[in-house]
């Protein structure tokens, strides 16, 4: 395990897959905002990110050749209005001249986006960079846990020859994601199923709106990691009948500590050959559930993951301790209406 306390210090094992992958389209920007109750300052979020980077040295660091160096951590950009409607905030990040992180601070103080690289971070850290940014404890570092055993090679076979049906894209070309967020009521047990299963019939009726079908579904079910900081989350696939038994198909594979067979590190000459190849196993939709964050004095938290694949739709929930629960969706193909339109269908589901 490398020692992420102190740099440099090598890219952890899901990083290297993830910036071996071959998706051209992709940037690997997560992105969260939290919603105040009270305004915070520029200068009281530096000084809480200044102490965060003296024990989680990654939020300041460079990437060169597969290795993490130290670096200075990134500024606070201050915004008018919300951060995620400011030109550019998404922009691809320059991890050798750049930190994996950005902090955009909008809305008079009341909205903090917590932007990160997916190579250095997965959504749970965020949520723990945010909680700390906000006046909560300092996480530690955390790196990949070791792999779990790889799952059956007939799943890859079988979604080789009948890839999964894509969410339908809107007619038109988009210049950047479409975000739109929505709060709901979540509780009980298998929350994450029942989003999944709900997220499954919103798509199908989405592409009947637009004249095509969906009737088998590929869903990428996100895992959290160990608690900390770092890109430590896994992933379980789900393929099934939009009309089947979506929850139950999910609550299987969250039980299954097996990892999907496609999660798979190669030269980076070799992904980039085996890219078309690798297209037929991308997802239909991706399903992340944050659960239950304690985040000072925030009110929600809107997590939005990275839209890759054929679809590049993900759909992510999160609920505050004392505040609201969210579902966001996230697309890079979808016109910001149909995006509205098919998250809005999702939540009236639950």
């Amino acid at each position: 395990m490398a020692d992420l306390d102190r740099l440099p210090a090598a890219a952890n094992r899901h990083a290297v897959g993830l910036l071996r992958f071959p998706d051209p389209r992709t940037d690997w920007v997560i992105v969260t905002v939290a919603h105040l109750a009270r305004p915070t300052t520029p200068d009281a979020v530096t000084e809480r990110l200044d102490a965060l980077h003296g024990v989680v040295p990654v939020v300041g660091a460079r990437l060169r050749d597969e290795t993490w160096h130290p670096g200075a951590p990134p500024t606070v950009e201050v915004v008018d209005g919300e951060p995620v409607e400011h030109r550019g905030f998404d922009r691809a990040f320059d991890l050798a001249a750049e930190a994996p992180l950005r902090l955009l601070l909008g809305a008079g103080g009341t909205r903090l986006a917590v932007l990160g690289h997916h190579a250095a971070f997965d959504g749970l850290s965020l949520a723990a960079v945010a909680g700390a940014l906000l006046g909560g404890p300092l996480p530690r570092p955390v790196d990949s846990p070791p792999p779990g055993e790889p799952g059956s090679k007939l799943a890859l076979l079988a979604r080789l020859a009948r890839p999964a049906q894509r969410v339908t894209p809107t007619i038109g070309v988009w210049p950047t994601d479409a975000y739109a967020a929505v709060e709901v009521h979540l509780d009980g047990p298998g929350v994450t199923a029942r989003i999944a299963e709900a997220c499954a019939g919103a798509a199908r009726a989405h592409n009947l709106r637009h004249g095509t079908r969906l009737d088998r579904i590929g869903i990428t079910v996100a895992v959290g990691g160990p608690a900390g900081v770092g890109n430590v989350a896994s992933y379980r696939r789900v393929d099934v009948a939009t009309t089947g038994p979506v929850a139950d198909a999910v609550r299987d594979a969250l039980a299954d500590p097996a990892e999907p067979g496609e999660q798979v590190s190669a030269p980076r000459w070799l992904m980039r050959a085996l890219q078309p190849l690798v297209e037929r196993f991308s997802d239909s939709i991706l399903v992340s559930n944050l659960g239950r964050l304690d985040l000072p004095g925030a009110t929600r938290f809107d997590f939005y993951p990275v839209a890759r694949g054929r679809s590049a739709v993900c759909f992510a929930a999160a609920t505050v301790v004392g505040g609201a629960s969210t579902l966001s969706l996230r697309a890079r193909d979808l016109s910001p209406g149909d995006a509205r339109r098919l998250l809005h269908d999702a939540a009236a589901r639950l």
